[in-house]
C-alpha cells in the first residue's frame, strides 16, 4: 500500500506527460492475503503486493485509455503513447462536456480499520473452526481474505483524491455428506470466522436426513441476503448502468418516476453509510453520496459516469469506477432497505414456502428489460409447510423476473447482512431477508 505522497507523485508524472486536451488518472496499490481451504484443511495461502496506474487522455472529445504496472518515467511515457494512439482511433463522445473539475469536499468516512490479522492468526482461527466442525460431523471449504489498499485519482484540472481502504471477506461452506450450509461476510474491519462457521454448521445439519421433493410451481420464497446479492450483481450488469439505459435494455427506460416494485422496496447506491462499506469518492474524483435507484418501489435513476451523465442528461451519480469502462456507471455499494420482521417471523407466515440460502449458476441475460433470470439454489434449501421448516430440499432450478419478484415482497427483516463479490474491490451488497410471494421454482 503506497503513501499519499508517493501515490500523488506517480499520478503527477502521468498527468504531466499526457500532453492532451485533458486527462485523468488512477493509481491503486494493494497488499492482499487470502487463505483457501477445503476438506477442513488450508490448501493455499497466497499473499500479493500489487499496484497499477491507469491514464485516460481526451483528444478532440475522443478518449484513449492505457495502464501500466511499472512507474518509471520511460514506462509512463510508453503508456501515454498507447493512450494517445487509442484516442486518435476512437470516435468523439457525443455531448461530452469534459472531465470532472473538482472543487467539492469529499465525505470523511471510516474506510481503514486495520484488522491486524496475520496469516498465522487466520490459520489458528480456521483450525478452531475446523475442530468445531469435526465435532458436528462436517468439513469446511471456503476462503478467508484480507486486503489493505490505497486509492488515488487526479486530473489535469487539479482534482486530487486519496484514500486508504481495508477489506476482510470470508466465505464458509460446511459439508456433511450430500448436505451443506453456507455463510459469508465482508467488512472494513475484522470478521468473526467462528460465527460464520457456526452458521454454516447450523444450515448443514438442520433436518439431517429429512428430504422431500416438490413439484414445479410457484411458492412463497424466503430469500436470504447472499441470494439477493447474487441477483443484484446481475442487475448491476443488465439494468443499473448508463450503457444499459442508453441501449434500451434497462427497465429504467420509460419508467423513471413510475412504480416498478412494491412500496416496501428501496434500493440505493450508498457508499457513505459508515456501517456498510464506506468509500468517499469514485475514480473520476466525484464525492460519493447516497443515490436512490428505486425508492419505495418508484424508479429514480440509473447510475452513470461523467461521460454518460453529459450524454444522457442524467444528474451525476458519482459511479465512474473504471476509466474507459464500457458500463459507463456501476453501483458498487448496493443497499436494500430492511423492514421490521425477523427471519423466523417470515418463515412462520409462509403456508407453502421454500427457504433459500443462496443462488448459484445464475444467468441474468434471459430478458434484461424485466430482469428475467434463471439459476439454482445451493447450500441450504428447505421446505416450509404451514409456517414450519419440515424438510431439506435438493437444489432447485428457478426462473423469475426480478421486477415481478420485487413487486410481491410480503416482508423484510430488520437485520441486514453484507455480501461481497469477486468483481467488486470497493464494496458489496447489504440486504435483508425477503419473503416474496409467487416465486417460480422449476425449469
Amino acid at each position: 500500500m503506497r503513501s499519499e505522497h508517493e501515490s500523488l507523485e506517480i499520478l503527477d508524472r502521468a498527468l504531466d506527460a499526457a500532453n492532451a486536451d485533458e486527462a485523468d488518472a488512477t493509481f491503486m496499490s494493494s497488499d492482499t492475503n487470502i487463505s483457501r481451504f477445503a476438506n477442513s484443511n488450508i490448501h493455499q495461502n497466497m499473499s500479493e503486493i500489487s499496484a497499477e496506474l491507469t491514464l485516460r487522455v481526451v483528444i478532440g472529445n475522443a478518449m484513449g485509455v492505457a495502464s501500466t504496472t511499472s512507474f518509471e518515467r520511460d514506462d509512463i511515457a510508453e503508456m501515454v503513447a498507447v493512450a494517445r494512439e487509442a484516442a486518435r482511433h476512437s470516435l468523439p463522445l457525443r455531448e461530452f462536456r469534459g472531465l470532472h473539475r473538482g472543487g467539492e469536499d469529499v465525505p470523511d468516512l471510516p474506510t481503514f480499520q486495520r484488522a491486524g490479522i496475520t496469516p498465522a492468526e487466520k490459520a489458528r482461527a480456521l483450525r478452531t473452526m475446523f475442530d468445531r466442525g469435526r465435532e458436528a460431523g462436517v468439513r469446511f471449504a471456503g476462503s478467508y481474505g484480507t486486503d489493505a489498499s490505497s486509492v488515488a485519482c487526479g486530473s489535469t484540472h487539479g482534482v486530487r483524491r486519496y484514500s486508504t481502504m481495508t477489506v476482510s471477506e470470508a466465505t464458509v461452506i460446511a459439508i456433511r455428506g450430500d448436505e451443506s450450509g453456507y455463510a459469508t461476510d465482508i467488512a472494513r474491519g475484522g470478521i468473526d470466522i467462528l460465527a460464520l462457521g457456526a452458521e454454516a454448521i447450523e444450515k448443514a445439519t438442520l433436518l439431517t436426513g429429512v428430504h422431500e421433493k416438490i413439484s414445479n410451481r410457484t411458492y412463497d420464497a424466503i430469500i436470504e441476503p447472499a441470494a439477493i446479492a447474487e441477483v443484484m450483481d446481475w442487475m448491476n450488469m443488465i439494468t443499473f448502468s448508463g450503457q444499459s439505459f442508453e441501449d434500451g435494455s434497462s427497465f429504467f427506460v420509460g419508467n423513471i418516476g413510475k412504480q416498478v416494485a412494491a412500496r416496501n422496496f428501496t434500493l440505493a447506491d450508498d457508499a457513505i453509510d459508515p456501517g456498510f462499506l464506506p468509500f468517499p469518492f469514485d475514480l473520476e474524483g466525484l464525492p460519493k453520496r447516497r443515490v436512490a435507484l428505486i425508492e419505495n418501489g418508484i424508479a429514480r435513476t440509473p447510475v452513470v459516469d461523467k461521460a454518460y451523465s453529459d450524454r444522457l442528461g442524467i444528474p451525476a451519480t458519482a459511479n465512474g469506477w473504471g476509466l474507459g469502462s464500457p458500463e459507463h456507471g456501476i453501483a458498487l455499494h448496493l443497499s436494500v432497505g430492511g423492514g421490521d420482521a425477523t427471519r423466523e417471523q417470515l418463515i412462520r407466515s409462509a403456508k407453502n414456502g421454500v427457504w433459500v440460502t443462496r443462488f448459484n449458476y445464475v444467468n441474468g441475460l434471459l430478458e434484461p428489460k424485466t430482469a428475467m433470470m434463471t439459476g439454482t439454489t445451493r447450500d441450504g434449501t428447505f421446505l416450509i409447510r404451514d409456517g414450519e421448516v419440515v424438510a431439506r430440499l435438493p437444489n432447485l432450478r428457478w426462473t423469475q423476473s426480478m421486477l415481478e419478484a420485487f413487486s410481491h415482497i410480503e416482508g423484510l427483516t430488520r437485520e441486514r447482512r453484507r455480501t461481497g463479490s469477486w468483481s467488486n474491490p470497493f464494496g458489496g451488497t447489504i440486504a435483508p431477508t425477503m419473503k416474496i410471494a409467487g416465486w417460480n421454482f422449476g425449469g
